[in-house]
């Protein structure tokens, strides 16, 4: 297959390019060259053409993809702190809505957008938006309260919208996407459970994201819309996970088929859509 990705010399990006790379066609679609943004794992190849095209430039957006069989979206301002409001919401909402438009123009038939848990309006909120029960699934609720989170909420919505009719647009939504850059970084926070209690201390090695990613771009489902989280099966921190539900969601009602250390974000029905769950946990890599 032939597959355009965007932002894929990103830290993230290029995680997704990576795996890509080994099976199919990439053309990695960022106005940063490969390598911009450091690291050690660059995919620069025959199997990778590089294109530099800003995703607000439609007429651009749409040469840069044709001819693809799917679109991986991965472009985007990846927090609040990284712009402005005027900023995050021009290149995450009206980025992703060209994205759509572009597919539509070049008839390109599967789209995948990397979205976030923030939709869900926990993380970036200081504790305004709580929970209604744990495990979260797609059934919960969406409600950020914070500009990150409503321009990924938004840019989903302005995918369904423009989108080609009939195709398979995939809006997934990882928490904190760990890549072996933040080894260390990881390592603080599963000690300190108080500095993340507003991501649920969910997170998502950065290559089970992209496996995740290829099966949604390449795998055999029902055409239309489809939005799952994808995160890894237990919780970022030595703390089993009804002690940090009592500790900083009180009153939150916890299913009591989540194990020990269970994730509070479930990936059940990534599972059901893709046949895959992220198995990597941290725990193989630090707790030793």
């Amino acid at each position: 297959m032939r597959i355009a990705v965007t932002g894929g010399s990103g830290l993230v990006g290029r995680g997704l390019v990576g795996l890509l790379a080994e099976g199919h066609e990439i053309v990695n679609i960022d106005i940063a060259a490969p390598g911009a943004s450091g690291g050690g794992d660059v995919v620069d190849g025959p199997e990778v053409e590089h294109s530099p095209t800003d995703v607000l430039d439609l007429p651009r957006l749409c040469v840069a993809v044709r001819g693809a069989d799917a679109i991986v979206h991965a472009a985007g301002i990846p927090g609040p702190a990284f712009g402005t409001e005027s900023e995050i919401l021009e290149v995450n909402v009206e980025g992703t809505k060209n994205v759509g438009l572009a597919a539509a123009e070049e008839k390109v038939p599967r789209v995948v957008f990397v979205s976030s848990e923030a939709v869900l309006g926990f993380v970036f909120s200081d504790g305004r938006t709580r929970p209604r029960r744990f495990p979260i699934d797609e059934s919960h609720p969406l409600a950020p309260m914070e500009v990150y989170g409503r321009s990924k909420l938004l840019a989903e919505t302005a995918l369904k919208r423009t989108a080609l009719p009939g195709a398979t647009v995939v809006c997934l939504r990882p928490p904190w996407v760990w890549s072996p850059e933040e080894y260390e970084k990881l390592r603080e926070l599963t000690a300190e459970p108080g500095k993340w209690w507003d991501g649920l201390w969910a997170y998502v090695h950065r290559d089970d994201l992209a496996r995740a990613v290829e099966l949604a771009a390449t795998a055999e489902i029902p055409s239309g819309f489809h939005a799952a989280y994808v995160a890894a099966p237990d919780n970022g921190t030595h703390v089993p996970t009804r002690e940090l539900v009592d500790d900083f969601y009180p009153g939150v009602p916890l299913d009591d088929r989540v194990t020990e250390y269970g994730s509070l974000l479930s990936s059940a029905h990534l599972k059901e859509l893709l046949g895959f769950a992220p198995a990597m946990t941290w725990r193989e890599f630090l707790d030793a």
